[in-house]
């Protein structure tokens, strides 16, 4: 057996690309936006595709970004496009006013939104807000699948609200399933491994 090689080989996964499946980096693909990310998919399209990192905080507080919103807490890094568009995930449903991305995730804000958040009004509502998003332009994530650097997921609704940011990968690279789990032993920085 050749270890390497095996090691080293993406096996895909055999789901396509779709608004709301995941985008799991490989260990491998050690670009200083996507190392070790975890996106999730808003559109997926021949025209292209659009999607949020959902495990990379920033230091920026809401408030800071936003003065006019009472809202505590951090901006998420969504990716490295319009860096200073700020866009929400939640799973308050209207599917009139905002994207549905998945089965109680949504995209997209309003002042009701904002109000009821800020008002702490509904107890079961979960949200996060992001900084920039990541786009790929027509064929270059499927063309970045084939070469290895992503491999496509289920969406896993308790990866966006429910997991510490800093866990979202391993759970997510765990959840793919044995065959991936060599991934949790290499370092982020590959040249210390």
């Amino acid at each position: 057996m050749d270890f390497r090689n095996n090691f080293m080989t993406i096996e895909p996964t055999g789901i396509e690309p779709a608004s709301g499946t995941l985008l799991i980096s490989t260990p491998f693909f050690n670009d200083t936006a996507f190392n070790h990310s975890v996106v999730v998919l808003l559109e997926h399209s021949s025209k292209g595709t659009v999607g949020l990192i959902i495990n990379k905080r920033t230091n920026i507080q809401i408030q800071v970004a936003k003065p006019s919103w009472n809202i505590p807490g951090k901006l998420s890094f969504g990716g490295p496009v319009l860096v200073d568009s700020i866009l929400a995930l939640h799973n308050f449903a209207d599917d009139d006013k905002f994207s549905k991305i998945n089965e109680n995730l949504y995209c997209g804000m309003d002042e009701t939104l904002l109000s009821v958040i800020e008002y702490d009004a509904i107890k079961t509502l979960k949200h996060r807000f992001f900084i920039g998003y990541s786009g790929w332009s027509e064929e270059q994530l499927n063309h970045e699948i084939e070469q290895g650097m992503w491999v496509v997921a289920d969406y896993m609704p308790e990866l966006i609200f429910d997991t510490h940011f800093t866990k979202i990968w391993q759970k997510a690279v765990w959840n793919l399933g044995e065959k991936y789990h060599h991934w949790l032993d290499i370092p982020e920085d590959i040249i210390l491994n």
